[in-house]
């Protein structure tokens, strides 16, 4: 498990584990989703206010 730090728009920021993080990977599953509202970890995220996403 990888844990990750999400950092929206607003700066609010969030800490969540994913199975593995590939940032590529991550990025181009985010951008191919049809919904607005996409998991990652145990979080649920409006795609369009992410501004960063980094493994800690």
């Amino acid at each position: 498990m990888d844990k990750i730090k999400i950092i929206l728009q607003n700066n609010k920021e969030f800490e969540t584990e994913i199975e593995s993080y590939n940032a590529s990977e991550l990025s181009k599953t985010i951008k191919e989703s049809d919904d607005v509202i996409v998991p990652i970890g145990d979080l649920i995220i409006n795609k369009h206010h992410i501004e960063c996403i980094h493994k800690i």
